[in-house]
């Protein structure tokens, strides 16, 4: 219940008609026709920079090179980013630690950056190793190693913008703080809204499903769609594999979601069958 509560929050859910007990049984054209009950839904996505850390354990490393203002404005820079991602992702994301590095500078490839993925215990590392002040204005260099992402490869982010004041250690402070959250901005999840639907026919069982699924209670609806596999029905077995993968593609296993859609669209063509496939490739991929 954690893991779908983190990967989805409802907007709405709405029937294609009017009242549950009433309207499903009316909406199907015919008594062995499926019907569809379609879900309104707001989906969380990889943030604008590609970035996903949903239940990822993260480290924010910033370099500490003994050079004053930097090392301070870096050090609560770090706080600030870290903060951030905390606040965005609330539950989705794992345990955030932030942590101070000599020598920053000698991670600059892949293969480093790796190491100190497994020094710090992290899934995902940032690295804050360079910033440069001149009077208000300040640039940075900002590197992210995923262990769990497919490309494997160190992404490199940099920026700079320009600081309101930055006389004294507490509006040093207050600037780096500030700086960091707006830069982890870019790591936030995006939140779209989306429409999903699921098969029903005429019948108590199907009824029930739904209403679980309603509730977000996916493990209750797939348990009641299983038993519906034992239908010689090809039809119906291949609708109640098409919800059990929608239920497994919401419930953040994607692997096990393309299996049930292969098996829904071995017993029988369903018309939206390759909307969900594109759906599952995407966040296979």
């Amino acid at each position: 219940m954690t893991l779908l509560l983190n990967l989805l929050r409802y907007k709405r859910m709405r029937f294609v008609g009017y009242i549950l007990s009433v309207v499903l049984g009316v909406m199907a054209t015919v008594a062995c026709a499926p019907a569809r009950y379609v879900l309104d839904v707001e989906m969380r996505h990889p943030s604008k920079a590609g970035v996903d850390l949903t239940g990822k354990n993260v480290t924010v490393v910033y370099g500490q090179e003994g050079v004053y203002p930097n090392d301070l404005f870096l050090e609560s820079m770090a706080d600030g980013f870290a903060w951030n991602i905390k606040e965005r992702y609330q539950d989705a994301v794992g345990e955030v630690k932030v942590s101070g590095l000599r020598s920053a500078s000698d991670y600059a490839n892949r293969d480093s950056m790796m190491n100190l993925l497994v020094q710090t215990g992290a899934d995902v590392v940032f690295l804050l190793d360079k910033v440069t002040l001149d009077g208000s204005s300040f640039s940075f260099i900002l590197k992210c190693y995923d262990a769990m992402y497919q490309g494997d490869k160190l992404q490199l982010f940099s920026g700079n913008s320009v600081a309101e004041s930055m006389n004294g250690n507490e509006e040093i402070k207050s600037e780096g703080w500030d700086a960091g959250k707006t830069i982890a901005a870019a790591f936030e999840p995006q939140w779209k809204h989306e429409q999903y639907s699921l098969y029903y026919f005429e019948s108590q069982d199907w009824y029930t499903a739904l209403e679980k699924a309603e509730a977000f209670d996916w493990k209750g609806a797939m348990d009641i769609w299983i038993q519906m596999l034992q239908s010689n029905d090809r039809l119906k077995c291949s609708c109640a594999s098409y919800n059990i993968a929608t239920a497994c593609y919401m419930m953040g296993d994607c692997q096990l979601a393309s299996k049930w859609l292969d098996n829904a669209d071995h017993l029988a063509d369903l018309l939206v069958s390759d909307g969900l496939r594109k759906r599952i490739n995407a966040r296979i991929d």
